[in-house]
């Protein structure tokens, strides 16, 4: 009997080590991406390179990696910045994300119309996706946490790449053609900002 109540202690510990496990190893899978295929540096490391404007990703929480493609467009820091409570109108792409490049066979949402297109030219499925731009309001809404943590801060205008680990994703949870315990992408285009 004792043993059994020793088991019984200890599963939910192992179950913890196995999950911090794979967390660290979607990381690093997630690093290893953006630092050698993206050629990106980590955002405290920005100001210790030479290169006058280096691409960089920001980390937020228990791992969401954004990258604002156009952080250094001339005019970006003038538009509405994005904060919690905002109401956002983007477009956007997601991915499964296995640590190579996206690819169109790993797409499970968009509301992009010309992606929606390419797909229904090589599916045989009919993709019934809307093309409208897709509103929410930062704090309220059923957006996955990576996203909605990686918006804030952004600009009216900015393309961002947001890339996370499961937890921050969709967990433990089954989600149409996504898996479990799988990372994501997302690439998306912030339309409007409304405060």
């Amino acid at each position: 009997m004792k043993k059994f109540l020793t088991i019984l202690f200890l599963l939910p510990l192992l179950a913890s080590c196995s999950n911090e496990d794979t967390l660290l190893t979607e990381r690093d899978k997630i690093e290893k991406y953006l630092t050698s295929s993206r050629h990106l540096i980590a955002e405290e490391e920005k100001d210790s390179v030479i290169e006058e404007e280096p691409a960089f990703y920001t980390v937020f929480g228990r791992f969401a990696y954004r990258h604002i493609v156009n952080y250094y467009d001339e005019g970006r820091e003038d538009k509405p910045i994005v904060e919690w409570g905002d109401k956002l109108q983007i477009r956007f792409t997601a991915y499964i994300f296995t640590g190579n490049e996206p690819s169109t066979s790993a797409i499970y949402w968009s509301n992009e119309p010309e992606i929606i297109n390419e797909l229904g030219k090589t599916s045989d499925n009919t993709l019934d996706w809307s093309t409208e731009p897709l509103h929410i309001t930062l704090g309220t809404t059923d957006i996955i946490e990576g996203v909605e943590r990686a918006l804030v801060g952004c600009h009216e205008g900015d393309y961002i790449q947001v890339y996370m680990t499961s937890n921050l994703a969709y967990g433990k949870h089954l989600i149409g053609v996504v898996p479990k315990m799988s990372m994501v992408a997302w690439y998306i285009k912030i339309e409007k900002v409304t405060k």
